[in-house]
C-alpha cells in the first residue's frame, strides 16, 4: 500500500499497475458497489490474468458468466444479483457467518490482494469515509496490498466516520455517477398479515434486527405504533428511517450506542437529511459480536428464509436451481436475540412460493441448512405464529403444520409420519 500521495484520475485508470495475475480482489457492496472501476475491470480483464473476484450483495448485475474467461467467481452466497451467477453454476459459494468473515478479514486469516473501495468525502480533515458501506470496508483498506478508492460525491459523509486517510489509498478515482439502488419490493396482503402477526410479538422497548424487502418492509410499517424501540441492524433501509420519523424509534434503552440506530449499511438512496436520523455506522465484525447483541434487552431479530423444515431448520440460502441469500448475519442475530434478556428470534415466512409450493417443508431444498433447529425460536406465517424452543421435534412439527398453508397441511402431516 502506498505512503504517499495517490495517483489520481477523474476518468480512468490502467490497472495492470497495480493487479497481478491469480490475485484475489473484493469491494464494497449494496449501494457502495464502486461501478466505475468494476467496468474498467471487466474491459482490461483479457490483460489482466486470471483473477479470483469475492462477490458480496451486488444491486448492479455487472459481472456476467462470459466474464469466466479471466475471472474467478467467489462468494458468501447468492447475493442479490449474484444469484444469476449462481444460478450458472459460476459461483462457488463460501458458507461462513458474516460476523466470523468480517473478523477473518480483519485479522488478514482471509487474504485479499486488492481491494475497490466506494468512498465519500473528504472532510476538512481531508479524510474519506466508507459512506453506504461499513461492513467490512475498513478491513479491507487496511490489509489489501493494493486499495483503489473510487470517490462517489453522492456517497454520504456521516460524522465520525471518515477514518480513511489518503495515504492508505494506491489510488482514486473521482464519479458522481448515481450509486446502484437496492431494488424496491411492494408488499401485498400476504405480507400485511404476516406483519400484523409479528407486531405482536415485539415488546416495547425492543431493539430490533430487521432485514430487507417486502416482507421486512411491511413489518417496519406495522410497529409504528410502538414506543421506545430501538435499532441495532445490519441494514438500514428506507422503511427504517420512516419507522424513526413516526417517532417509535428513541434508541433510549440501548446500552450500546444509546440514542443512535446502529448499523453497518445504508440500503437507500441518500437522503438530504442524513444527519437528522442519528445513525451510527460500525463494521460488521463489531455490530455482529455475540456479546454486543446479547448485552441489549428485548433484542428481537426478524429474518426472512426460503424455507423451514418440520423439525425447525431454516434454510435461508438456497432454493431449487441454485443460491439465492447467504448465511449473513443471521445466525448471529438469531443467537444474539435469543441470549438477551427478553428477546427472540423471528423467522417470517410465508406460507408458498409464488408457484405454489409450500416454504414449510419435510426437508430443506439441497440439505442447505442456514439456522440448526437447534437455534429455533418463533416461525411466522400468514396463518399465524408458533413457538419452536423447547418444544419435541413432534410437537414442532404439529406446530409448523398449524401455520402452512391449509392445502399443505394433509400432505405435510403425512410427509411427517411417513419420515424414515
Amino acid at each position: 500500500m502506498s505512503t504517499s500521495s495517490p495517483h489520481s484520475t477523474p476518468e480512468s485508470l490502467d490497472l495492470s499497475k497495480w493487479i497481478r495475475d491469480g490475485d484475489r480482489l473484493m469491494w464494497s457492496q449494496g449501494n457502495a458497489e464502486p461501478i466505475t472501476l468494476l467496468e474498467q475491470l471487466i474491459e482490461q480483464r483479457h490483460g489482466l490474468g486470471q483473477l479470483d473476484l469475492f462477490l458480496a450483495l451486488s444491486f448492479s448485475g455487472r459481472l456476467r458468466r462470459e466474464h469466466c474467461d479471466s475471472f474467478h467467481y467467489e462468494s458468501l452466497g447468492g447475493l442479490g444479483t449474484n444469484s444469476r451467477l449462481a444460478r450458472q453454476n459460476v459461483l462457488d459459494v463460501h458458507p461462513m457467518q458474516l460476523g466470523q468473515f468480517c473478523t477473518d478479514l480483519h485479522s488478514g486469516r482471509f487474504p485479499i490482494d486488492v481491494a475497490f473501495v466506494q468512498l465519500a468525502g473528504p472532510d476538512t480533515a481531508g479524510d474519506y469515509s466508507a459512506g453506504f458501506d461499513h461492513t467490512y470496508t475498513r478491513d479491507l483498506v487496511s490489509k489489501a496490498r493494493v486499495v483503489i478508492g473510487e470517490i462517489n460525491t453522492n456517497a454520504p459523509l456521516l460524522p465520525g466516520t471518515a477514518d480513511i486517510r489518503p495515504d492508505e489509498l494506491d489510488a482514486v478515482l473521482y464519479t458522481d455517477r448515481p450509486v446502484c439502488p437496492a431494488p424496491v419490493a411492494v408488499p401485498d396482503e400476504v405480507d400485511q398479515k404476516i406483519a400484523a402477526n409479528i407486531a405482536d410479538l415485539v415488546p416495547e422497548r425492543a431493539t430490533l434486527e430487521v432485514g430487507i424487502g417486502a416482507l421486512p418492509s411491511c413489518v417496519l410499517a406495522a410497529l409504528a405504533n410502538h414506543h421506545d424501540l430501538g435499532i441495532h441492524t445490519g441494514m438500514i433501509t428506507k422503511p427504517m428511517l420512516d419507522l424513526i420519523e413516526s417517532g417509535a424509534v428513541t434508541n433510549a434503552y440501548k446500552p450500546v450506542d444509546a440514542g443512535h440506530s446502529t448499523g453497518s449499511i445504508l440500503a437507500f438512496d441518500r437522503p438530504h437529511n442524513l444527519d437528522h436520523y442519528s445513525l451510527r455506522l460500525r463494521p460488521s465484525r463489531e455490530t455482529l459480536r455475540f456479546a454486543t447483541l446479547a448485552r441489549h434487552p428485548r433484542m428481537v431479530a426478524i429474518n426472512t428464509a426460503v424455507e423451514v423444515d418440520l423439525s425447525g431448520q431454516v434454510n435461508a440460502e438456497y432454493a431449487p436451481g441454485g443460491y439465492v441469500g447467504a448465511v449473513g448475519g443471521l445466525l448471529d442475530f438469531v443467537r444474539g436475540a435469543r441470549a438477551s434478556e427478553g428477546g427472540r428470534s423471528i423467522i417470517a415466512i410465508r406460507s408458498r412460493t409464488s408457484r405454489g409450493r409450500s416454504r414449510i417443508v419435510a426437508a430443506p431444498s439441497g440439505g442447505v441448512v442456514t439456522v440448526p433447529r437447534s437455534d429455533a425460536d418463533w416461525v411466522v406465517t400468514e396463518w399465524g405464529a408458533v413457538h419452536l424452543a423447547h418444544a419435541s421435534l413432534a410437537e414442532r412439527a404439529r406446530r409448523l403444520i398449524s401455520v402452512a398453508h391449509p392445502d399443505d397441511r394433509e400432505t405435510l402431516s403425512k410427509a411427517w409420519h411417513d419420515r424414515d
